[in-house]
């Protein structure tokens, strides 16, 4: 989906809502579509901090859940007892996500076997998968190159 779309169809469902696509919005969901990592509240304001030196943390937090409640965006925890919540676009391509039990670092993986093993589910039990959480944990290979980090 082009920029152009993205804030297009945030502008239709925030006008279901009566609200209105507000600069801040605006950029919020920008970051997050061209983001290349896995972002946190923290992060999101650190980057709009570039553009728009006067947006406050708060802020960043209400439009991560008003773009989450109009279905823009998902949360996700992806380290083991994480509190703290990873930001995505919804239209992005399928992706399982791997996080580094040392480090913490979070990669998005992609597998044609794991694909094709959720449409084997969804023919073999007569239903359709429309969200899947898939995390797998170990270490990254920088960890592992360092013996004494995982051992």
């Amino acid at each position: 989906m082009s920029a152009a779309q993205a804030s297009n169809n945030l502008m239709q469902s925030l006008r279901k809502k009566g609200l209105r696509l507000t600069p801040q919005r605006k950029l919020v969901l920008r970051i997050l579509e061209h983001a290349s990592e896995h972002l946190d509240a923290e992060g999101i304001w650190q980057l709009a901090q570039q553009e728009y030196q006067d947006l406050n943390l708060a802020t960043v937090y209400r439009t991560l859940n008003l773009l989450s409640e109009v279905g823009l965006i998902r949360q996700s925890y992806l380290g083991e007892g994480q509190k703290r919540g990873y930001y995505e676009v919804m239209d992005k391509p399928e992706h399982y996500h791997f996080a580094c039990l040392n480090c913490g670092r979070v990669m998005e993986l992609r597998s044609d076997q794991l694909m094709q093993a959720q449409r084997d589910l969804e023919l073999t039990h007569g239903v359709r998968i429309t969200n899947l959480h898939l995390k797998f944990e170990g270490f990254c290979p920088d960890c592992m190159q360092d013996p004494d980090e995982n051992a």
